[in-house]
């Protein structure tokens, strides 16, 4: 059980290493943009400006000490360098701009390309962080005018293949972690975000942050690593230094801010995302600080730590994770240049360690070290330019697997790349200290002639494929299958056993079926066998908001909501009934927990949302679910709205999920793809009582509270597609789509009536069908069953479950299920696991105060022992994204994959032989049965007129009485 809420990092320290590891007696030049760090670091050198400005000096970085003469000088601009930076996916690979708008790059120390990139001075220079030969350059054109632009070296460097104007003018600039979003920090105190591979660069804008910084003092941007944050530093108008941490999602405000003593120099940030620390340097200061820079945490950029330097910093850089002494629990290592450390002695570069305390250092620490990105190319330029989705490569840092993983990992990319890393290139050292990997030359990028996602489904397992920022579960490489199967809509997770061998097809839409009488008036509930409940449930939540379900159900985990500090939730294996142990495995939320979610497309990832604005997913490990069981946090979304309410998994592609959220004076459904914000939906200053996506995933429905309306939206273009009348009270109302074309509403009506009403999609105005079931204070949950057309009601607080059918634009009521236990909540099971054979329409599970019942319903049919291929139509599989993620948000249409629930060991009833008809004809059935009438009327007559010889009176009776 992790709560997540406070860095693991935060009691780690930093002090200065022995004179004996800085590098010393250098000849530096200290004038350099607002832009520049001062010092750049790869896997084998250190690079700083040499004197006069026009040159770099290359260090070794495993050769420490009296460097002097000893270093490497990388000249070839004429002009002073205002700015230089190093590949994140290549080592020796160096770059820099100078004064009059030329950029050199160098390869292994050797110069390889000069162009002009801009008319005026440079500011910064980038390497792109996934794919080889693309740089970002910027420059200031005018007093308040700015350009970025992106140029591919290895193909032209002529003219870039992207740019944009920036107003207000450009400070810094930084490119997110993969690669696909480039922000700039402006002298108005904001920043700019923009996607450089959208067509033109008006529409390739993204967004603007609020003028948190004041203008014109210098301002810096960073974004923390793959992740949707940034980080920005500048002023305020009293000169003291600020920090702010932004939601690329939500820019009017920061998520949190730091203030930091008055100064007129400009703040360098620096950010580990695997420690998720940010470390901030001051030119002319001797302070470094560090703060949790973790947006999920409790207190974001809150500090942690400083160290003071002999002299002041006139640059900082961060070492490569694979070069720390991981055995030494060195966590991250800060190499900052001052200027001068003694009388008559030049500048030197001052390694600043920074360990993690533990009480032996024997074995490798795998909580500390994460799996961290490998100094290789994510993707080819052609597939980045397509907008294909990233696939990071993450290498371990233990050093007895370090090896291995990154050689495998360059197996990988050869197969991916045509121009790779040979798999025999030299290896780093497994020693306890620091580790170099000389690669050979990745500078120009390869064309790609086949599906890069086709090639990475059937990767190693030495390639680990990660999508965001967050910690990996097992200390080797490993291939994300979250992620790969991201974009395989031929991929199934989990099956029902007897469907394993029964294929898929595509059906034509979502529909009901078509009927004119009531097929299931005999409906049937049951409660299975003792043996099938889950017993013993010990605080279950019975607080939980009446517009949600403490329950969930999927096809290998069962999660309920739990009482308890943190906002727990308790998850079981399905398959394990019976008797809950007293400490059951429990997720910690870190807040109460509003509502649960399963992944539809991933059984093994539990959604929670809490009263804190996060959305969490949580990998579920494959072990016994007993005890103190560790749950990963795989992906986290930080909503910046006030409150979430609800979530919902997008029913057709992979990784949507739409939120509800609320602020002061609106409700919104925030549509996300990963933990990128695509879509606002619904906006509405009437509050919103609950929602659902249509079963296509095209469109959204919602009710509101105030104006009690039905909306439905288009969930893409976000526009309102029709709009009527709902129930008459302002009490929840909860909604279920049956298909595409009808909408169930559950609610109130005046004076607490309970109804259920029967939309069309195409008129909203009144509905088809309303149903007044009693009056009660209970929530009524609806439960659809598209295939047979039948609405199943969870009545909470009561025993019944009720059920109705929809015949026509009619809704016929159904006949009723008790329950022993009043309901908390009930949950459904897919189609695919309810047994046929013994004709059950619906299996589920239904949470009381202590147990969880397993229930089924079913209906009796004359012939059992065929398939009823009349109520058990092909069924959607809901396990498999019918549409590609990237092509759902492009506008594609989903068409349903339908599944034939037939068993292997039956026969369908419309192709079972006729019933045997006994050979008779009609009218010698029809004369025997009058026959046999007319012999019964005849002996019952002939009794009545015959007399009784017991009662007869005797001749001489009447003569007794005569006297």
């Amino acid at each position: 059980m992790r709560l997540a809420k406070f860095n693991k990092y935060r009691n780690a320290t930093a002090s200065l290493a022995t004179r004996e590891a800085w590098y010393s007696d250098l000849a530096l030049d200290a004038s350099d943009s607002v832009s520049a760090d001062g010092l750049a670091i790869d896997g084998h050198s250190l690079y700083v400006k040499a004197t006069g400005g026009n040159s770099l000096q290359a260090i070794d970085l495993n050769c420490p000490g009296k460097v002097g003469s000893q270093t490497t000088t990388l000249s070839g601009p004429a002009e002073r360098i205002v700015d230089w930076t190093t590949a994140l996916h290549h080592d020796n690979l160096v770059a820099a701009a100078d004064s009059q708008g030329s950029v050199t790059v160098w390869q292994d120390r050797i110069q390889t390309v000069t162009f002009d990139a801009h008319a005026s001075a440079c500011v910064s220079v980038r390497f792109h962080p996934t794919v080889a030969g693309v740089l970002a350059t910027s420059a200031n054109s005018g007093p308040t005018s700015g350009e970025v632009r992106l140029w591919n070296v290895s193909a032209d460097t002529q003219t870039p293949f992207w740019h944009t104007n920036v107003d207000n003018g450009i400070d810094s600039m930084s490119i997110r972690g993969d690669g696909q979003l480039l922000a700039a920090s402006t002298r108005a105190g904001t920043c700019a975000i923009f996607d450089p591979r959208l067509a033109g660069s008006i529409d390739s804008a993204v967004g603007v942050t609020a003028a948190f910084h004041a203008a014109g003092r210098p301002t810096r941007v960073l974004w923390t690593g793959e992740a949707p944050f940034l980080i920005t530093t500048g002023q305020s108008k009293m000169r003291e230094r600020s920090a702010a941490l932004w939601d690329q999602r939500n820019l009017a405000k920061p998520l949190a801010s730091l203030q930091l003593q008055p100064s007129t120099k400009t703040l360098i940030p620096f950010y580990d995302e695997d420690t998720r620390l940010a470390y901030f340097a001051e030119k002319g200061d001797v302070i470094i600080h560090w703060a949790d820079g973790d947006p999920s945490s409790a207190t974001p950029l809150a500090q942690l730590g400083s160290v003071v330097l002999p002299a002041p910093i006139s640059g900082c850089a961060l070492l490569p994770k694979p070069q720390l002494g991981v055995m030494r629990g060195e966590i991250a290592r800060v190499h900052a240049v001052v200027e001068s450390t003694g009388a008559g002695q030049g500048a030197a570069i001052v390694p600043i360690p920074h360990i993690a305390p533990r009480r032996t250092y024997l074995d490798f620490h795998s909580d500390l070290f994460p799996d961290t990105r490998a100094p290789l190319p994510a993707q080819s330029f052609e597939c980045w330019l397509d907008q294909a989705p990233v696939c990071i490569p993450k290498m371990a840092l233990d050093p007895a697997k370090s090896a291995d993983s990154l050689a495998s990992l360059r197996r990988t990319y050869c197969s991916l790349l045509s121009r790779s890393v040979p798999a025999d290139a030299a290896e780093p050292a497994a020693d306890h200290g620091s580790q170099a990997e000389p690669e050979d030359a990745m500078l120009n990028p390869p064309a790609e002639s086949e599906n890069r996602l086709s090639k990475l489904a059937s990767a190693p397992a030495g390639l680990e494929v990660k999508q965001h920022n967050m910690p990996s579960a097992t200390a080797t490489a490993s291939v994300n299958k979250r992620t790969v199967e991201h974009h395989d809509p031929k991929v199934k997770p989990v099956v029902a056993d007897q469907l394993a061998r029964i294929p898929t097809k595509q059906g034509s839409g979502w529909k009901l079926p078509e009927t004119d009488h009531a097929r299931f008036k005999y409906l049937e509930g049951f409660a299975y066998r003792p043996t099938d409940h889950f017993t013993n449930l010990l605080n279950v939540n019975l607080r939980f908001s009446q517009q949600n379900d403490p329950v969930r159900v999927g096809p290998k985990h069962i999660a309920v909501s739990l009482k308890g500090a943190g906002g727990q939730v308790g998850v079981f294996c399905r398959d394990s009934p019976g008797r809950v142990p007293d400490n059951p495995a429990t997720i910690a939320h870190g807040a109460d927990v509003v509502d649960i979610e399963l992944d539809p497309f991933d059984p093994g990832v539990v959604a929670t949302a809490g009263v804190d604005g996060r959305l969490q997913m949580w990998r579920v490990p494959d072990i016994p679910l007993v005890g103190e069981v560790t749950f990963e946090l795989e992906e986290y979304i930080h909503v910046t709205a006030d409150r979430i309410h609800q979530v919902r998994f997008h029913p057709c592609a992979r990784g949507v999920v739409a939120v509800l959220v609320s602020d002061i004076d609106a409700y919104s459904i925030y549509v996300y793809s990963g933990l990128m914000l695509h879509f606002i939906v619904g906006k509405t200053s009437d509050g919103i009582h609950s929602f659902e996506w249509s079963p296509s995933g095209d469109h959204i429905a919602l009710t509101t509270k105030k104006s009690r309306l039905l909306r439905i939206y288009d969930a893409r273009s976000q526009d309102l597609l029709v709009s009527g009348s709902a129930m008459d009270s302002i009490r929840p109302s909860r909604i279920a789509w049956l298909g595409n074309y009808r909408i169930c509403l559950a609610g109130f009506s005046t004076g607490s009536r309970r109804q259920l009403a029967l939309y069309s999609t195409d008129d909203l105005s009144r509905p088809l069908s309303t149903v007044t079931i009693d009056v009660g204070p209970g929530v009524l949950v609806p439960i659809s069953d598209a295939d047979c057309g039948i609405i199943y009601l969870d009545d909470r607080g009561s025993r019944l479950t009720h059920a109705f059918e929809v015949v026509g634009d009619q809704l016929i009521e159904l006949p009723k299920f008790e329950s022993p236990l009043p309901s908390l909540g009930m949950a459904a099971l897919p189609k695919v696991y309810s047994d046929v054979a013994q004709c059950e329409v619906l299996r589920a599970y239904r949470l009381s105060s202590q147990s969880l019942e397993s229930v089924g319903f079913r209906v009796p049919r004359k012939r059992p022992e065929f398939f009823q291929d009349a109520i058990f139509p092909d069924t959607v599989d809901t396990e498999t994204p019918a549409v590609d993620t990237l092509a759902w948000l492009g506008g594609a249409a989903a068409l349903p994959l339908l599944i034939n629930l037939c068993p292997p060991d039956m026969k369908p009833l419309s192709e079972a032989p006729p019933v045997p008809v006994r050979q008779r004809t009609f009218a010698v059935e029809t004369e025997q049965t009058a026959n046999n009438t007319k012999d019964a009327i005849s002996a019952m007559l002939s009794r009545v007129d015959e007399p009784d010889e017991e009662q007869a009176p005797s001749p001489d009776s009447e003569s007794d009485w005569d006297d």
